[in-house]
């Protein structure tokens, strides 16, 4: 790694929101787009580059409320991170991760895997300026990093894949976390969800795509963010996904159940998003516009695109004022578009189209 940037490996779902949130960060705060500090590379990680540290807002990130979040004192979200007597120590602290460097000796991190440390001679200096307790306090993850996760660690299922509860958490990954909720899209119902996989690529495309998506449509339905937010990426960007980060593209749902915090993931199969992936079903799913036709790829009913195509091409080429009620009714049930509603056979013949591409698709053996 290059003394000048820091290299980043995707790893559990809190960390990698807290890298996407952290890009958001830049744009937001600084109003520098993250090509100018962040390359995204083939291998899922990101490179970041270091100098950015030392350059940073911190008063206008962290100490405002219209900004980052107040991470002093009594925050929601990070309830005590930062004391009183620390906070104008906390830009030091910052600007120092700019030093962050490996060493093979040192206690894995419980987030990103890695063993960061922050060079002797900086450590001593933080100890100098009074930041010797606060940095003991976020080695060790608790409710000061995230209050919903803190106390219950050990409890979550795969977003969190060490059973002790508490772990160490190096410099830099805990800074990264204070900014994981930029990167969740809050739904109408409060709940807020992520988009994970195992490239910061991956994941910058995807949720930046559901933020579009529910902003423009308001789905509410996670399946149905996912699956438009897969055919947005396989037709805006000439992305090839491996069958390993597909097998592992996941929606982290973050819920209130009565007084509880809950945490669900929802991911769509492989051979789903295989199909979403491909550009002639992602263009043609895309044209036909209809949620329920969306829905019969991503619940794997494809016959029944089938025969939804040929009901609606018997009453297409019926004349309208022949038409019965039940007719009247499935279609008006059925079809939400009017550019599909008032062009019945051509709507047929995409669904004709779209089932023959998913049977070529299957037929070549594409699952394997």
């Amino acid at each position: 790694m290059a003394d000048s940037v820091i290299r980043l490996y995707p790893g559990n779902w809190l960390y990698n929101a807290g890298v996407i949130g952290f890009l958001y960060s830049l744009k937001e705060v600084e109003g520098i787009p993250y090509e100018d500090v962040a390359n995204f590379k083939d291998d899922g990680s990101l490179e970041i580059r270091k100098d950015i540290f030392e350059n940073l807002k911190v008063d206008e990130r962290y100490f405002s409320e219209r900004k980052i979040s107040s991470i002093v004192g009594k925050s929601d979200l990070y309830r005590n991170y930062l004391q009183e007597p620390w906070k104008d120590k906390f830009p030091y602290y910052v600007e120092k991760l700019s030093k962050i460097e490996e060493k093979e000796d040192a206690i894995p991190c419980g987030l990103c895997y890695r063993k960061f440390y922050l060079l002797n001679d900086d450590i001593k200096e933080l100890e100098n300026l009074g930041l010797k307790k606060f940095l003991e306090g976020v080695s060790k993850f608790d409710m000061r990093h995230m209050s919903m996760l803190g106390p219950s660690i050990g409890g979550f299922p795969n977003g969190f894949w060490n059973n002790s509860q508490t772990f160490r958490v190096c410099p830099l990954c805990a800074y990264l976390i204070i900014h994981h909720h930029l990167s969740l899209v809050d739904l109408s119902d409060k709940s807020k969800i992520f988009v994970n996989a195992p490239s910061f690529k991956v994941m910058w495309h995807l949720n930046r795509y559901v933020k579009e998506i529910y902003g423009r449509e308001k789905i509410e339905v996670i399946k149905e963010l996912l699956g438009m937010s897969i055919i947005e990426l396989a037709l805006k960007f000439h992305i090839q996904l491996g069958k390993w980060t597909m097998m592992n593209i996941e929606v982290v749902n973050q819920y209130r159940e009565g007084d509880n915090d809950k945490i669900e993931f929802f991911s769509l199969p492989y051979e789903t998003i295989l199909l979403l992936m491909d550009r002639n079903i992602a263009s043609l799913i895309n044209d036909i516009g209809e949620i329920n036709v969306l829905n019969l790829v991503l619940d794997s009913k494809y016959r029944e695109i089938l025969d939804f195509g040929e009901r609606v091409f018997k009453i297409g080429i019926k004349n309208k004022n022949d038409w019965g009620k039940h007719e009247n009714d499935f279609i008006n049930k059925k079809i939400k578009m009017d550019k599909n509603k008032n062009n019945l056979v051509a709507f047929s013949q995409k669904l004709f189209k779209l089932y023959a591409l998913i049977e070529e698709k299957i037929g070549k053996g594409v699952y394997v």
